[in-house]
């Protein structure tokens, strides 16, 4: 038998390096992305080229979105979040892939559906307490979202009617819809009305409004809460803290919201004061009217002296 030898011969590798290159955005096609008010909403943009390209995007204004903040998160992969949509959030946003061969641009469009109005960021009707100092000015919000843009008007304890925008003698409607009283008096004192509407519906705030003197007299904010099992009342301050019964806390500041919350295994309801000025609150217990269940009734108070 013949026996032949087969040699090998040696291999070469050659790696070309091309580039270079430009940045090129991928589906470039203009697209249109609806969005619910209050909703998130994520703009995607991926590109290639050499070198790796930096992601930029540009707002409707014209301006330089940031890597992060309140409204905005740029992520890894380029594409871009918008946190809680706003009607002022409509329109052209722009990708832009840079390196230092040159950029490329993709156009989208954010477009918000058609939606009824609502209230500080609540879409049923709601109420609120606003506790205000004499002669101080008192601030009741009443940011509204709707699309078409809803109109605003405030009602008086009087029945007048105060529209958006609106100025005369100690009252000030503000285009962002928040009702501004300069002086507070305890004449001023009453439900206020703020209310929405548009095309699609309507939406409607009840502003309890209480002025107390800072002569040293108690502010009670009363809360009473039944259920079945008695639910467990708490109190969140201001700053965060948790006050459960039978603590007592002297709070750093008086100025903020203060909430009581009462839980038991069916769930949890709550209340909150809104506490414009005066002095500083002493925390006896815990307070709100909120109701879990059937039966059951709690009490407690939280007083100023």
């Amino acid at each position: 038998m013949d026996q032949r030898s087969i040699s090998t011969a040696p291999s070469l590798k050659v790696s070309i390096k091309v580039g270079p290159n430009a940045p090129k955005i991928g589906y470039k096609s203009p697209s249109v992305v609806t969005v619910n008010l209050g909703q998130s909403v994520q703009l995607s943009c991926t590109a290639t080229g050499d070198p790796t390209p930096r992601i930029l995007w540009i707002s409707p204004r014209q301006e330089v979105i940031p890597a992060s903040s309140n409204k905005f998160q740029i992520m890894e992969d380029g594409s871009l979040v918008l946190k809680k949509v706003t009607l002022a959030d409509e329109g052209k946003y722009a990708c832009v892939a840079r390196n230092s061969v040159g950029d490329d641009v993709k156009n989208m469009e954010i477009e918000v559906e058609p939606q009824e109005p609502y209230i500080n960021e609540k879409k049923w009707k709601s109420s609120l307490k606003v506790l205000g100092v004499s002669y101080q000015t008192v601030l009741l919000d009443c940011k509204v979202e709707g699309k078409p843009e809803p109109r605003v008007w405030w009602v008086s304890p009087y029945g007048v009617s105060l529209t958006v925008p609106y100025r005369g003698g100690r009252f000030t409607v503000h285009q962002n819809g928040s009702l501004e009283l300069r002086g507070a008096r305890k004449t001023d004192e009453g439900k206020y009305m703020c209310k929405a509407q548009n095309p699609l519906g309507e939406a409607s705030l009840l502003v309890e409004l209480q002025v107390a003197s800072i002569d040293g007299k108690e502010m009670l904010l009363e809360c009473t809460a039944r259920g079945k099992p008695n639910p467990e009342l708490s109190w969140v301050l201001p700053n965060g803290t948790i006050l459960l019964p039978g603590v007592r806390l002297q709070p750093p500041a008086d100025k903020g919201v203060y909430r009581c919350i009462a839980r038991n295994v069916a769930g949890q309801a709550g209340k909150q004061y809104a506490l414009e000025a005066g002095r500083k609150p002493v925390i006896r217990g815990s307070t709100g009217r909120v109701f879990l269940g059937e039966e059951g009734k709690e009490n407690a108070k939280m007083s100023r002296i």
